[in-house]
């Protein structure tokens, strides 16, 4: 009987071995997860400085011979070849502060379909935290989280996660940032949700969680998520550039309107905002790199601000400003001068108020300053003319 029990366990020790080839190493945080096709010498670009290379592939089958990158270096591995039965895996010792090796597995890649035209396979990448490697990055690593349905579950970086319509063993996952939507994706239990972007031709994965269990009670619906990781954004400045011009003349004056004109040079702007003085004057939406402009409505004289507020694809929101001043019209410049000389020659005259009350009182003083301000707003007007 003890022969027997000694055979059945050494026989389920062979068979877990064959059946995962990662049998006996740590499991580590997921960092990246991607379902993508790949052609024959076509590269891709993972996390940590590691990327994969499709040296061949089979076009029966879609097995695919790889090879492994670290900062552009290859790296001598075990396997070479990635079948939809037996995953090309890299697994990497560890030696730890006590001196023990570990085993842990780093990237795990499954062929999941052959294209024919042009030949490529559609391989499922799965990538684990390197532990020599400083993750300071993550601000999420590994956790657990719950979301009840129609309660956003905050995470880092002003980002949200919702989930919606539950229904059966599926649920949709709305991922947010500053309150826009920027991935949305139905997902069945056991499924991975991810969002990447591209930056410099490589793709960075910035969330990933499995959808792993639900429960649904009298009065809540909550979804239960594993190996939910976050890192931090990598955020591209948006370049654009205001400029403000009047609408008749080069100066803007008290009571004139003005063109505020603004050039977008970024592609994935999904949205802009145009404030003046802190009143909304513009609004668009799935634009692309170019020029646009706005009309203000008739402006007082002073100084006015001009706020451009632009949203990327991936929720990140930068903001430009821009400072301009709008001058006093002719005919109040005229009056401004005109009471300056008038005040001047009260001065000369005396600065008694008996005096200056006589002055007043002269015939004539009255017209004399209408001639006045007839004479600047017409030597005015030559100017602007000029």
């Amino acid at each position: 009987m003890r022969y027997i029990h000694f055979v059945l366990v050494g026989l389920c020790i062979v068979l877990s071995a064959f059946v995962s080839p990662a049998y006996g190493t740590e499991a580590n945080a997921m960092i990246h997860y991607s379902e993508t096709f790949v052609e024959i010498q076509g590269e891709l670009a993972l996390e940590q400085g590691y990327s994969i290379k499709v040296m061949d592939i089979n076009s029966e089958n879609g097995d695919s011979w790889l090879e492994l990158y670290l900062n552009g270096n290859k790296i001598d591995t075990d396997a070479y070849f990635a079948k939809e039965n037996a995953p090309f895996e890299y697994i990497k010792t560890v030696t730890d502060e006590d001196d023990e090796e570990n085993d842990y597995l780093i990237i795990r890649i499954t062929p999941i379909e052959v294209i024919e035209e042009p030949l490529s396979t559609e391989l499922k990448v799965e990538q684990f935290l390197d532990p020599e490697f400083d993750a300071a990055e993550y601000l999420i690593l590994d956790k657990t989280k719950s979301i009840r349905i129609g309660t956003p579950l905050e995470l880092e970086e002003e980002h949200t996660l919702e989930a919606s319509g539950l229904e059966d063993t599926s649920v949709t996952l709305t991922l947010s940032k500053n309150g826009y939507p920027i991935k949305e994706e139905e997902v069945e239990k056991g499924d991975m949700f991810t969002y990447s972007k591209t930056v410099d031709s490589k793709v960075i994965t910035i969330f990933i969680a499995k959808f792993d269990d639900f429960f649904v009670g009298t009065d809540s619906e909550v979804i239960f998520l594993e190996q939910v990781s976050q890192r931090a954004n990598i955020v591209i400045e948006s370049d654009a550039t205001i400029t403000i011009e009047g609408a008749d003349s080069a100066k803007i004056r008290d009571g004139d309107i003005a063109i505020i004109r603004y050039t977008l040079e970024n592609e994935d702007i999904s949205e802009v905002k145009v404030l003046l003085d802190g009143e909304q004057i513009d609004h668009r939406s799935g634009i692309s790199t170019g020029t646009y402009s706005t009309v203000t409505e008739t402006l007082n004289a002073g100084t006015h601000e001009v706020v451009l507020t632009t949203v990327a694809s991936d929720g990140t929101m930068s903001t430009h400003t821009k400072a301009f001043t709008v001058e006093a019209s002719i005919a109040s410049e005229a009056a401004g001068l005109a009471a300056e000389v008038a005040s001047d020659m009260v001065g000369k005259i005396g600065e008694d108020n008996e005096t200056v009350g006589k002055v007043l009182e002269l015939p004539g003083f009255g017209s004399m300053l209408s001639a006045i301000m007839i004479g600047l707003v017409f030597m005015s007007m030559q100017a602007r003319k000029k």
